[in-house]
């Protein structure tokens, strides 16, 4: 394989990771003989002069910041057609890994490394800089547990306003799991974004999940926006609700409701540990110390000017303290002290001198022969077992616990379960062994977990969604709504998945089907013929009485110039099919043939269909189309959209006819 040499200067080693514009390797400074992080641009983007920029950007943003909790960066330059960046090599792993690895992190480890980010990230906000994008990828942890946020590449200085063509082509820099609600908005970057960030990075560490979860970042961003997150506690019983409301507030909607640069954050963490968590955890005993008798200050030497300070001891082990008071010489003369321990000594060998004569005695006796028919038992050496400690295994999940034990070579047994409600299900309660005791190897350890806690669910269908979600979970449920058009009022609860009286688990999955009413447009978004698009239709009613008449209308817009004009069909049809009822006419009853409509046009067609007098009470569809009025050719359906299509007319919605 060729060597690479950016430069005349950096070697190329080996791959360490790609993002979205880079690919980072590993290099050799060969100037400095160090061993570094080179970042360059991918090769698609290295030739656009706007991505260019943006990247060298990153540069000279990141290489303003000199503090230990922020990668360094050394370089910058081209190689050719090859931007790069030269970093600080931080051995260790990101915090991506170390909470998949743990999930959740201890609450000690989780505000530590959440100090350290905010002292990182609250340095770069005192500089003028917002990240834009912090994720647990983006922050290293090295090996001794220090922070090192990582990746300004998206940064912009907070004087700075965002270039204009970027406001214009509304760019949204971030990662859907943790980008501030401002941010989804459109708003431009402040340092309460990076808050926000941390806020939920801080919330996966102490839960193992982030606040919001979805399927695509549309959804994602619509909970950002609008919904309030579940407080920690709910998912991790051990948080304090202290912690919780710090939390909580990191991640307000209002950036004005939440600390406003990262450092600020950080102190009130440190202010936190130190009033609330310190106070609650097991101090460690210590031996006094022992305290030497003061010794006398020194007096000044003549002429010497007072200071009226005393200086300050040297610390312990400092060559400057010079000997020890009792390595001091002291005044000759007996020691008697050590004369009486002599004198004991020799009295303790005289009283051995018996039980030596009883050993000499008993090794000179002669031995006994047995019998030959006497049975020999020969009783082997037994070979000592190795020993290892037992591991701490309380408060993990079972599995972990399990891995941890057989790490020892130890088994794991599970002896039962216990109810315990401030504990995670299925989370270690007991342990016998204790932890730190020795123990042969392929020794048993036993223990207790804690219990699934158990949510009998009732009957939700007819409450408000706004009144049941947050109960459900409170108690560790998840929640997944699904919206309806129904009679029902916008909001209400009309289905339940599973059926009431099931009996649920912490982290169990509720199914809610709610009403969006009736007045909610139905999105349709079928393609006739590449010509027209029914974008949505209103029907202000599911129920009705032969010979009613329902009013409904239809939007359509024009996906190009129309040449011809079409007329609309409605059909209401039967289980089997049959056309039991139409209205046929043209939009808005004339008012706008298609025939003058340009790319574009939007009409909203209000309309009626008459019911038949001796329609039979049952369920019905309601179909709807374009044809010709010359030969009756019906505009084919290019795509239903949302909805479904037979025989190029698409279906709206279900109408009941009642006795």
């Amino acid at each position: 394989m060729e060597t690479v040499v950016l430069n005349q200067r950096y070697q190329v080693e080996a791959l360490l990771g790609t993002g979205g514009m880079a690919i980072v390797y590993r290099a050799l400074d060969l100037y400095l003989q160090r061993t570094v992080a080179v970042k360059i641009l991918r090769e698609p983007y290295a030739s656009d002069p706007a991505f260019r920029q943006r990247f060298l950007d990153e540069a000279r943003a990141a290489a303003r910041l000199d503090h230990p909790n922020v990668v360094r960066i050394y370089d910058v330059g081209v190689d050719g057609r090859r931007p790069y960046i030269v970093l600080e090599l931080v051995e260790g792993e990101d915090l991506r890994a170390l909470i998949n690895r743990m999930r959740p992190v201890p609450i000690p480890l989780a505000l530590n490394l959440a100090q350290q980010i905010c002292a990182g990230v609250g340095h770069a906000h005192r500089a003028g800089i917002v990240h834009c994008d912090l994720k647990p990828q983006n922050i290293l942890v090295t090996r001794a547990g220090q922070v090192k946020v990582a990746d300004f590449g998206i940064a912009r200085a907070v004087q700075g306003e965002m270039p204009a063509d970027e406001a214009r082509e509304g760019f949204v820099w971030g990662s859907p799991h943790y980008i501030a609600p401002e941010r989804v908005a459109g708003q431009a970057p402040t340092p309460a974004a990076d808050v926000y960030s941390i806020g939920v990075i801080l919330y996966e560490m102490l839960t193992g999940v982030p606040p919001f979860h979805a399927d695509d970042a549309a959804e994602l961003a619509r909970k950002h926006l609008e919904e309030s997150p579940l407080p920690p506690s709910a998912i991790n019983p051990h948080i304090p609700p202290q912690l919780d409301w710090l939390v909580l507030r990191a991640l307000a909607k209002d950036p004005a409701m939440r600390y406003r640069y990262a450092d600020q954050f950080g102190l009130v963490l440190t202010d936190y540990k130190r009033q609330s968590l310190m106070e609650t955890q097991a101090q460690p005993v210590m031996a006094p110390a022992v305290t030497p008798p003061p010794a006398p200050a020194p007096t000044p030497a003549r002429g010497a000017p007072s200071t009226g300070v005393t200086a300050p001891p040297p610390p312990l082990g400092d060559p400057s303290r010079g000997p020890a008071p009792e390595a001091q010489a002291q005044p000759a003369g007996p020691d008697w002290g050590l004369i009486a321990l002599g004198v004991l000594a020799f009295v303790l060998i005289l009283g051995l001198i018996p039980l030596w004569k009883a050993v000499i005695g008993r090794m000179t006796r002669p031995a006994v022969i047995p019998t030959p028919t006497a049975q020999v038992i020969s009783t082997p050496t037994a070979t000592p077992v190795p020993q290892v400690n037992v591991p701490y295994l309380l408060g993990l999940s079972f599995t972990d616990a399990r891995t941890l034990a057989e790490g020892q070579q130890l088994k794991l047994v599970l002896a039962g379960e216990r109810e315990d409600l401030s504990a995670l299900p299925g989370s270690v309660l007991e342990q016998s062994p204790v932890a730190g005791q020795r123990v042969p190897i392929g020794s048993e350890v036993s223990v207790i977990i804690a219990s699934a806690r158990t949510y009998p669910l009732p009957s939700l269908v007819g409450y408000s969604l706004d009144l049941v979600q947050p109960n459900l979970e409170a108690q560790g449920l998840r929640v997944v709504v699904q919206r309806q058009r129904a009679a029902e009022p916008a909001g209400q609860i009309i289905k339940q998945e599973p059926i009431p009286g099931t009996t649920l688990l912490v982290g169990d999955t509720v199914t809610l089907t709610v009403s969006y009413g009736l007045d909610a447009p139905i999105r349709l978004e079928v393609n006739y013929g590449s010509l027209i698009s029914l974008d949505e239709a209103v029907v202000p009613t599911l129920r009705a009485r032969a010979g009613d008449t329902v009013a409904y209308t239809l939007r359509w817009r024009a996906l190009k110039a129309v040449d011809r004009s079409y007329t609309v069909f409605v059909h209401l049809r039967n289980r089997r099919g049959d056309i039991v009822a139409l209205g046929d006419g043209l939009p808005a009853q004339g008012q706008k043939p298609t025939n003058t409509w340009t790319a574009g046009t939007t009409v909203v067609d209000a309309r009626q269909l008459v019911l038949p007098a001796d329609l039979p009470a049952g369920k019905y569809t309601l179909w709807v189309g374009l044809f010709t009025p010359e030969d009756g050719q019906r505009l084919p359906i290019v795509s239903a959209g949302r909805t479904q299509a037979a025989d190029n007319a698409a279906y709206i919605t279900d109408l009941d006819i009642l006795p």
